[in-house]
């Protein structure tokens, strides 16, 4: 289930502790709010990942600080933020709009997931053998127009 947010702060811990978090912004009056509820709670079901995609509530009339500071003019409004900054909004009960930004995200993620692991420069120091040349000096150097070309000694 999607996290309701109870303060700014709330917000803002959970924004940084994410890779990805996705807002809904709501009202409990508002119709279209209600109709979607339930898909985006299926989506959250599914997607959620801890420490990589969060799905948070924000309530426009009791957050009213965090709804201002996004300009949250209509609801419901889903906003995708990336590293803390936001990437992508859905405005209205957009069913397929709002699936696809999720979707989206899930695919990035497992793209990362299954991304070949990366060797740490010790485990690259270490097949060099004894005596091999440590040092490589390089500099940038503009070579006409804007295309900047880097040369290795």
């Amino acid at each position: 289930m999607p996290t309701e947010i109870l303060a700014p702060l709330h917000f803002r811990t959970l924004l940084n502790a994410h890779t990805y978090l996705i807002a809904d912004f709501y009202a409990t009056w508002c119709p279209p709010c209600k109709q979607i509820a339930p898909i985006y709670n299926q989506l959250s079901a599914t997607y959620s990942t801890p420490g990589q995609f969060a799905f948070v509530k924000v309530n426009v009339d009791e957050q009213r600080e965090i709804a201002g500071q996004y300009g949250v003019t209509a609801m419901p409004t889903f906003m995708l933020f990336k590293g803390g900054k936001k990437v992508e909004e859905v405005r209205g009960a957009d069913v397929r709009g709002l699936k696809g930004v999720v979707e989206r995200v899930g695919a990035e993620m497992k793209a990362h997931a299954h991304a070949a692991p990366i060797k740490k420069a010790e485990d690259v120091g270490a097949e060099k053998k004894e005596g091999d040349e440590n040092t490589v000096s390089g500099s940038y150097g503009m070579t006409g127009g804007n295309s900047w070309k880097m040369s290795l000694h």
